[in-house]
């Protein structure tokens, strides 16, 4: 009897971590400009945002990670609905709003020639 219980544990221990082995969470995002997930907006070398027009869930957060060499600081056109602090070199900034809904056009006031647009869906 006791061999029998001395086999069957280490049966049920290789199963259990073959279980959980397969339970692995895997998270996939689809690529925009690179491997960041599409929430990401990238302040490229020489001053372009990619991707230039963005489209999110309303509620979304969106990151701006700067890349360029010099500081940036985005506003929307009306001033009011996207605005970051000055996103220094190598640097972010975690933008979130729950309630924007539409195409909200945004620039670098440090930069006026950068220019992109979000788009919030309901």
């Amino acid at each position: 009897m006791k061999m029998k219980n001395n086999l069957f544990t280490p049966v049920i221990i290789l199963a259990i971590s073959v279980i959980l082995a397969t339970c692995t969470k895997v998270e996939y995002y689809p690529e925009v400009g690179g491997n960041l997930p599409s929430n990401y907006i990238t302040i490229q070398p020489g001053g372009s945002f990619s991707p230039a027009v963005l489209r999110v869930a309303s509620g979304s957060s969106i990151t701006f990670v700067n890349n360029d060499i010099k500081p940036h600081h985005i506003k929307s056109n009306d001033s009011v609905s996207i605005v970051t602090n000055i996103i220094a070199p190598n640097s972010f900034y975690l933008f979130k709003n729950q309630t924007l809904t539409g195409s909200f056009p945004y620039k670098c006031i440090l930069d006026s020639n950068i220019r992109g647009t979000i788009i919030f869906t309901p």
